[in-house]
């Protein structure tokens, strides 16, 4: 069912319209509109994901998209949700922002009844929405479970041949059959070919690609989850302020909307900022495309020294602020006169701790694995 094209008749309702939060288009941060679609062949809906909107100046200003009135027709491909997302907190269901796309929370809070999919609009609606759909990727597992079943049917049929194939020593049958002159004689005759190992291997050769893929799907799934950096009790980093390098004010609820590397140093650090700036700058070059939803940023407090300007030039895309000392008090670390690592999400909660010198291939590993898995920044 998944990107199969389709065409849908009927009227969208805006009052139930929803904004998913976090959605990042190019390296800005943004809305998917989603907006159910009352069917005209029923009373079912389906929700339509209209596209992508940047988010405001502010983000307590949503911005404002409403559909089209009257009757429409939408153009675009099924998709479906992802089964499982990250999620920090339990969506509270009441306004327009949610964390994620979860049909039945939805259907739920709406009380509409909607399809299990979601359509995913083309073409040019004329109301500035972007809908720069990825490509369809059904993902590597289940060309895995291809791969699986493909060698299990070769190598059947190579066990099934060889089968098929081989004499063994020939088994008579020995039986005593009467002549004209009244007595009996023995004769052997070879014993007829058995058809049931030929049945069996038959049903072997259909059943067992089927029974392997099975297996290795539900059977070998990995146990091991271990993250590098220390887990931290997701909560929302606190409210901490002070100023640019320029004097400006500076607020790290600022900073929302992406994942962000945060190093927080003491007054006189000097090789362990470097180390960890070097180590947060490598971290997220490793992510590739995925480095534009990465940020990062540099709090000192406001007794350590200014940054030398050559080592900011080595720090390209670094926000750097100095705060006061009983700042830097309430976040989860004690960093004394060296300096530590701080990963947060797009909603500022606070997930992982790192030293000032961590393995980096670990660092952008962790890293890795919270991109891909997140529905978020």
């Amino acid at each position: 069912m998944r990107f199969r094209p389709v065409r849908a008749s009927g009227v969208f309702d805006g009052r139930r319209q929803v904004l998913i939060d976090n959605k990042v288009y190019r390296g800005r941060p943004g809305f998917d509109v989603v907006t159910p679609l009352k069917l005209a062949s029923g009373d079912r809906y389906v929700l339509v994901d209209r596209g992508w909107i940047a988010l405001g100046s502010y983000r307590s200003e949503l911005p404002q998209v409403p559909p089209p009135p009257g009757a429409i027709r939408v153009e675009g491909r099924i998709n479906l949700p992802p089964a499982h997302y990250l999620e920090l907190k339990v969506d509270a269901g009441t306004g327009p922002v949610r964390q994620n796309l979860d049909i039945d929370r939805i259907a739920a809070a709406t009380g509409l009844p909607l399809l299990p999919f979601v359509i995913e609009q083309s073409g040019d609606a004329g109301d500035s929405l972007v809908r720069d759909w990825p490509p369809p990727d059904f993902g590597i597992d289940q060309h895995r479970s291809y791969m699986l079943q493909w060698y299990s049917l070769a190598g059947l049929g190579i066990v099934l041949w060889l089968a098929l194939n081989w004499r063994p020593r020939e088994s008579r049958v020995f039986e005593s059959r009467p002549t004209r002159d009244g007595s009996s004689s023995t004769i052997s005759s070879p014993r007829p070919p058995g058809g049931r190992r030929t049945l069996l291997l038959l049903a072997l050769v259909a059943l067992a690609p089927i029974v392997a893929a099975y297996v290795a799907y539900y059977g070998f799934a990995p146990t091991k989850r271990v993250n590098y950096g220390e887990l931290l009790d997701p909560r929302p980093a606190p409210a901490i302020a002070g100023e640019y390098p320029d004097g400006k004010p500076f607020a790290l609820a600022e900073l929302r909307g992406r994942w962000l590397l945060l190093v927080v140093s003491g007054p006189d650090c000097g090789d362990a900022c470097r180390r960890a700036l070097y180590a947060t700058r490598v971290a997220r070059t490793i992510q590739g495309r995925d480095q534009d939803r990465v940020m990062r940023a540099w709090l000192q407090p406001a007794s350590a020294p200014p940054p030398s300007a050559e080592l900011l030039a080595g720090q390209p895309g670094l926000v750097a602020a100095r705060v006061a000392p009983v700042e830097l008090t309430r976040l989860p670390i004690d960093v004394g006169s060296g300096a530590a690592i701080l990963l947060l999400d797009p909603r500022g909660n606070l997930v992982l701790r790192y030293g000032d010198d961590p393995d980096t291939e670990r660092l952008a590993k962790d890293l890795q694995r919270l991109l891909r898995a997140s529905q978020i920044g």
